[in-house]
């Protein structure tokens, strides 16, 4: 069987030795040092984490499997507090929708999908930083820095974004709710020193952790973990700008805005290293 059959479950269940010859042999299928194995909890979960380096970047094993992802409308019961937070915003930017159904179209879907197991970048890298050292390599004086560029760039260094099914996934780590610690936001702006943001989560990633930095993904449409930082700067309000952290959050006007806008290079991605 392939390392990438690997399912949580089935990583979970490993003694802690096995679980390390696991983790040496994706070490040496993906010519990567393994960094260390062990136990990781988040959010009042328990898990174990394996870490990487290959070409200075720490990656972190997201196992893979069969598994759930979305916002499930029908789930979610909104607070008190979310519910007086969106009444707000309501107020002040003329919403129409309910708060069920604006969270619903601001989110994916439910689903589930078959993932592989793959070697997750522990932080995002700006995108221009990333390829710097590749593009010393390559005339590409006249290419336009958009989509194809990163995809191009990442694949001359074996690396790729992810999908948005395998963000997601990695943000959420297993869990089904709103954010990857669960339905309610903490008091505050989700910017600065927040530990649930900033805290690596089960799978040992720091994700989801500042609306400004959402990142790529090979949907040249699709963006995941923020808004450009539109909602915190604007000042729309805990709940709009807590939402655009939730796991499944999707903004359809995000990618124009950073292609039309030329920022592609400053964008951040999150690297893929694929397990054989």
């Amino acid at each position: 069987m392939s390392h990438a059959d690997l399912t949580l479950t089935a990583w979970l269940d490993l003694s802690d030795e096995a679980a390390s010859r696991t983790a040496a042999a994706i070490a040496r299928s993906t010519d990567a040092r393994l960094a260390g194995t062990g136990p990781h909890a988040y959010a009042g979960r328990t898990g174990r984490v394996a870490f990487f380096d290959r070409d200075g970047i720490r990656f972190a094993l997201v196992p893979g499997g069969t598994v759930r992802l979305g916002h499930d409308a029908d789930r979610f019961v909104p607070s008190a507090r979310q519910l007086a937070d969106f009444t707000e915003a309501v107020a002040e930017y003329d919403l129409t929708r309910p708060l069920n159904h604006f969270v619903a179209e601001a989110t994916s879907p439910p689903r589930h999908v078959f993932l592989p197991a793959r070697l997750v970048a522990v932080r995002s890298e700006e995108t221009d930083a990333l390829l710097a050292s590749d593009e010393a390599g390559h005339d590409d004086s006249h290419a336009e820095y958009d989509h194809a560029w990163l995809m191009a760039g990442l694949e001359r260094c074996g690396l790729r974004p992810p999908t948005p099914d395998e963000w997601e996934y990695a943000c959420a780590a297993g869990a089904t709710s709103l954010f990857r610690w669960g339905d309610e936001y903490p008091e505050g702006e989700p910017y600065g020193e927040v530990p649930l943001i900033q805290e690596p989560n089960l799978f040992g990633l720091v994700i989801g952790d500042d609306p400004y930095r959402a990142e790529f993904t090979t949907d040249p449409a699709v963006l995941c973990g923020g808004d450009g930082g539109s909602a915190l700067c604007g000042g729309y309000g805990d709940f709009l700008t807590w939402l655009t952290l939730a796991t499944a959050y999707r903004d359809p006007d995000l990618a124009e805005a950073v292609y039309d806008g030329g920022l592609t290079g400053e964008t951040p991605v999150r690297p893929i290293l694929q397990i054989p």
